[in-house]
């Protein structure tokens, strides 16, 4: 019985000093230790084409296309992350190569937020492009229109000259 009692009270006594999974404060160590965790997205806006497969294979939907100011690359994708499983569908379907336009950079990333719907919206993955990069491919979107205008009125030119010539002749 006595026996009894000091088995009881040891169990009691480690209940007291081991942590339980609920106890951890996450705020301090990640939820994500695993190695095979693929992480936040990174988005890299100079390579990408603006396909939008990355935007149709996404299975919860978490990926928007967002607009450029651009011609040719108009649209790149951004995440929300809050709705994002981390399937890699993204970077799997990506058809740049050889580095991804759209890739999980893997290790650990976490997301803390009060649960409300509005600080959730508040983790997206944006492609961050600098203005210099958009008003830089502005200017060689320009450029090249001029030179295609320059060789159309340079062929309209010599067009008329031959009509000319001919009639002369």
């Amino acid at each position: 019985m006595v026996l009894e009692f000091i088995n009881r009270l040891t169990r009691l006594s480690k209940t007291f000093r081991l942590k339980k999974r609920a106890t951890i404060d996450v705020r301090h160590k990640s939820i994500h230790e695993r190695e095979n965790f693929r992480g936040e997205h990174t988005i890299n806006y100079e390579t990408c084409i603006g396909c939008n497969s990355c935007n149709t294979i996404c299975p919860v939907h978490a990926i928007e296309m967002v607009h450029l100011p651009l011609k040719k690359q108009n649209v790149v994708p951004e995440v929300n992350l809050p709705t994002c499983i981390f399937c890699g569908l993204c970077e799997d379907v990506c058809p740049v190569k050889p580095e991804k336009s759209i890739k999980l950079s893997g290790g650990r990333f976490d997301m803390l937020t009060g649960g409300s719907h509005i600080e959730q919206g508040d983790f997206w993955v944006h492609a961050n492009i600098p203005q210099g990069y958009i008003d830089e491919r502005l200017a060689q979107e320009r450029e090249a229109q001029l030179k295609k205008d320059a060789l159309k009125a340079q062929k309209a030119a010599q067009t008329l000259e031959t009509k000319e010539e001919e009639e002369r002749v």
